[in-house]
């Protein structure tokens, strides 16, 4: 009996775990019960937004980076974003279910690790391209995503597909393609034309 019991006590636990309604995983709920130091996975950018400094899970390709393998005190979370250090400033990530498709506690998981990324495993370009959050050809789709972030579930809904399409700003997207898992085109190629359809449908 008290083996059902305590077994019902760790089902509930992912469900009820957590604060301002979010569901979290023990990890996660533990993360920012501690303020764990931990680093980011990707790049991401934040912008200010009355005084307040915030990155967006849409990915938007503008504002001020946020490097991949940066470390950072979790701060606080609920169902709808959490808080987290950088260099000491406060910092909000929100997420938008709408286009991730998925819940805060993935989220945590997706963009912070107590680990560093190993960048070694890459190319010396593909690194270069990663510190300045750039796409060129010839990089993997691992690559990517570690400059880009993950790009919006709701136009690409699996990084299975050879076109992702990315916003750089909230009225302006990209594209990047691949072919046998590499980019064929650079992120940068959006600045300098639009002949190729790389760009860009203005929302």
């Amino acid at each position: 009996m008290k083996k059902v019991l305590l077994a019902a006590v760790v089902a509930l636990g992912f469900v009820l775990t957590g604060c301002g309604g979010a569901k979290l995983s023990p990890e996660v709920a533990a993360n920012f019960d501690s303020h764990a130091k931990l680093y980011t996975t990707r790049n991401m950018h934040y912008n200010v937004s009355r005084r307040a400094k915030i990155v967006d899970t849409t990915n938007y390709q503008v504002g001020i980076l946020i490097p991949v393998n940066s470390e950072v005190t979790m701060d606080s979370i609920n169902r709808k974003q959490l808080v987290f250090t950088y260099k000491g400033q406060r910092i909000i990530l929100r997420n938008r279910v709408k286009y991730t498709g998925v819940g805060i506690d993935e989220i945590a998981k997706r963009y912070f690790s107590p680990k560093k990324v190993d960048l070694s495993k890459f190319s010396e370009k593909e690194r270069r391209a990663i510190r300045v959050a750039q796409v060129i050809p010839g990089m993997s789709k691992k690559a990517v995503l570690i400059a880009l972030g993950t790009p919006p579930a709701h136009v690409t809904p699996s990084t299975e597909m050879n076109q992702w399409r990315y916003w750089r700003t909230r009225w302006s997207t990209f594209f990047i393609n691949f072919k046998d898992g590499k980019a064929t085109n650079s992120s940068t190629d959006v600045q300098k034309n639009n002949n190729h359809g790389l760009i860009l449908r203005v929302r």
